[in-house]
C-alpha cells in the first residue's frame, strides 16, 4: 500500500513540475520512468532532497526562486535516475548523468547569479542587484545574465579562470559610465570607509590635524579611496588608460590623503635610516 501511495505521489510530482522542464524527456527516459516507477520514486526523491540541501548550504536563493529550483532539481534527479536502468556500464551512467547536469545548470545558475558573488564574481552580482534601480534596459540586463553564465561555465571547468578583464570590458559596453561607477563604488564602499576613518585617526594620533572637521575630512578621504578602487577596476588590462586616470585623480587628492602620504613617506625614510645605522644594526639579533 505504501509503495502504491509513493508511486502515485511521484507521478503527481512529475506532472506538477512539468513547467520546470527545460528539455523534453527522451522516449527511453519516459519508458523507464513508467515501467520502473516504484523503483525510481524513492531513489529520485532522496537524491533531489540531498542535491537541494547541498545547494542551499552553499548558495543564497530568493524566496521567489525557491519553488522553481526545487522542482528543477527534482526533475533533473528523476531523469538521471533512469540511467541507472538504461545503462549497464558505469562510464555510460556517469556520462549521461553529467550530460543531464549540464542541461539544467544554466537554469540553476541564472537564479544564483544575483545573490552569490562566487558564481561569476561580485561585479556581475552587484550589477544585477542594482539593475532596476539604475534603469538598466532589459536587453543589457539579459547581456549581463549571459555574461555571468559564461563566466560560471568557465569557472566550473577551471576554478582559477581569470575573468576580470573579460567582465569589465563587457560591463563597460552594457552599462553607462555612471552606472558602472555606482556598481564599483558599492563593491568597495565598506573597505574604503574603514580606510578613510583609519586615515583620519592616523593623522590625529600624529598631531597633524587640529581644527579640521573630522566628518568632512573622512568623507573626502573615503570618496578619494573609492574612486581609486573604481578606476583600478574599470581600466583593468588597459594600462595606458589606467595610468592616465589615476594620474588625473592623484592631482585632486584631498589634503587629508596628501598628509597621510607624507606621514608614510617620513616613516619609510626613518625606517631606512635606522636600517643603515651601524649602531642599530649591531643590536639586531
Amino acid at each position: 500500500m505504501k509503495q502504491k501511495i509513493l508511486v502515485a505521489a511521484f507521478g503527481l510530482a512529475l506532472s506538477a513540475n512539468a513547467n520546470a522542464t527545460i528539455f523534453e524527456w527522451t522516449a527511453d527516459e519516459l519508458a523507464v520512468q513508467e515501467s520502473h516507477a516504484e523503483e525510481l520514486a524513492f531513489m529520485s526523491k532522496i537524491a533531489a532532497e540531498d542535491a537541494y540541501q547541498e545547494l542551499r548550504q552553499d548558495y543564497v536563493l530568493s524566496k521567489e526562486d525557491i519553488p522553481f529550483v526545487e522542482a528543477l532539481i527534482f526533475e533533473r534527479e528523476s531523469r538521471k535516475a533512469t540511467y541507472n536502468i538504461l545503462c549497464k556500464k558505469p562510464w555510460e551512467r556517469v556520462a549521461n548523468k553529467k550530460r543531464i547536469d549540464d542541461l539544467y545548470q544554466d537554469s540553476i545558475d541564472v537564479r544564483l547569479l544575483t545573490y552569490n558573488d562566487k558564481v561569476a564574481g561580485s561585479n556581475i552580482s552587484i550589477a544585477l542587484r542594482f539593475a532596476e534601480h539604475m534603469g538598466v534596459s532589459r536587453e543589457n540586463y539579459s547581456k549581463i545574465i549571459n555574461l555571468g553564465l559564461s563566466v560560471a561555465k568557465h569557472r566550473r571547468v577551471d576554478p582559477n579562470y581569470n575573468y576580470d578583464i573579460e567582465v569589465m570590458d563587457s560591463l563597460r559596453n552594457y552599462l553607462k559610465k555612471t552606472q558602472l561607477i555606482e556598481v564599483l563604488s558599492a563593491k568597495h564602499a565598506l573597505p574604503c570607509i574603514k580606510k578613510g576613518v583609519a586615515t583620519w585617526n592616523e593623522l590625529q594620533n600624529a598631531g597633524m590635524v587640529m581644527d579640521e572637521d573630522s566628518a568632512t575630512c573622512c568623507n573626502q578621504a573615503i570618496d578619494y579611496y573609492t574612486m581609486e578602487c573604481v578606476i583600478n577596476e574599470m581600466f583593468v588590462g588597459h594600462e595606458k588608460q589606467l595610468k592616465k586616470n589615476l594620474s588625473d585623480l592623484w592631482k585632486q587628492q584631498p589634503l587629508i590623503v596628501r598628509m597621510s602620504g607624507s606621514l608614510r613617506n617620513k616613516e619609510e625614510l626613518t625606517s631606512k635610516k635606522n636600517d643603515n645605522d651601524p649602531e642599530v644594526n649591531d643590536l639586531k639579533w
